[in-house]
């Protein structure tokens, strides 16, 4: 097993996929980064859905990240289940850059 990485560049109006989980797969997200690319303040929404309880929960809402600045949003592990996805918006298009490192298991293995 390794660790992968992807990367999105979010965009405003509503929540963009940054990972999902497959039917027989789980992953297991190490960190998510956040940066903000542009010469202004964002703000940015992070959130889950979970496929089982069909239910959408926040991870991190209306966070200001200030202009040309960075942080990590999640840091540890945090379990997308089967089907379940991570999703982020901005309220400015094109102002952050995601990035999520994480490990795709089986449910064979967890």
């Amino acid at each position: 097993m390794e660790y992968l990485n992807a990367g999105a560049t979010i965009l405003s109006g509503s929540f963009s996929t940054l990972l999902t989980a497959g039917a027989s797969t789980k992953l297991l997200i190490k960190t998510l980064h956040i940066t903000n690319v542009t010469s202004s303040d964002a703000n940015v929404g992070i959130h889950w859905l979970d496929a089982t309880a069909q239910a959408t929960y926040s991870l991190g809402k209306d966070i200001v990240v200030p202009l040309a600045s960075s942080f990590q949003a999640l840091d540890g592990t945090f379990v997308l289940d089967n089907n379940d996805k991570l999703e982020l918006t901005t309220s400015v298009s094109g102002s952050i850059h995601a990035t999520v490192s994480y490990m795709e298991i089986t449910n064979s293995e967890g």
